[in-house]
């Protein structure tokens, strides 16, 4: 995300993308169908197992292991973090069930920015917003919720495994499993951002294509 966690040479701009798209105009619905029956950002999910539900990770190659290192940034380093006196995992949750159960807002976009105190933890400004007012105030007069993670240091060359569909499930407190299907609500390969113009910086438009067709002539002899 924005080269300051940093993932791994170039995963940062491809999760970043993958998020936006996840939570884009379109897709949203789709993540609010899935809230209402399973309450998918509640306090019992887990982010990391959240991101692989959502495909909301990197799947090209890096120098590193981007993906390994994504993971155990999820599992880990934003569920240990705190500030203002409040969990960053659970306010980047509060601030996905407010986006999904509140119809002002249209879509989520993710961002990170370089901290300039280096012994502070991760957390969303401003001060990990927990309450409805505080994350009404981060969306704007066109519908956009911003999601801004301040990093205040890059991330250790340490990694996690990859989730999957039958193991380290998200469980009550009785151990039993709430995830509801649809497990793998997204693909990452089809969370491809829309590719933008270089004059207007909007997506642009998809052009149909158009499949020409030869029309065969039959010569009569004479």
């Amino acid at each position: 995300m924005g080269a300051l966690i940093p993932i791994g040479g170039g995963a940062d701009a491809e999760i970043t993308g993958r998020l936006n798209t996840a939570f884009n105009d379109t897709n949203l619905g789709i993540v609010r169908g899935v809230h209402r029956s399973e309450k998918i950002f509640d306090s019992r999910h887990k982010l990391h197992r959240i991101a692989y539900r959502l495909g909301t990770y990197p799947t090209k190659t890096y120098p590193q292991n981007a993906k390994g290192k994504w993971f155990y940034f999820l599992k880990k380093i934003l569920k240990d973090a705190t500030h203002n006196n409040r969990s960053t995992s659970e306010s980047i949750k509060s601030i996905l069930t407010y986006a999904v159960r509140t119809t002002r807002v249209k879509r989520v976009v993710f961002d990170a920015r370089q901290g300039t105190n280096p012994n502070l933890d991760h957390y969303v400004d401003p001060n990990n917003p927990m309450t409805d007012g505080e994350i009404a105030n981060m969306v704007d007069t066109a519908g956009t919720l911003l999601v801004a993670l301040i990093c205040p240091a890059s991330l250790p060359n340490t990694t996690a495994p990859t989730p999957n569909q039958t193991g380290d499930l998200d469980r009550d407190q009785n151990g039993d499993i709430i995830e509801r299907p649809p497990i793998k609500i997204f693909e990452p390969q089809n969370l491809v951002p829309p590719s933008l113009s270089k004059t207007t910086r909007q997506p642009k438009e998809r052009k149909k294509v158009k499949r020409a067709t030869k029309a065969k002539t039959t010569k009569k002899s004479d």
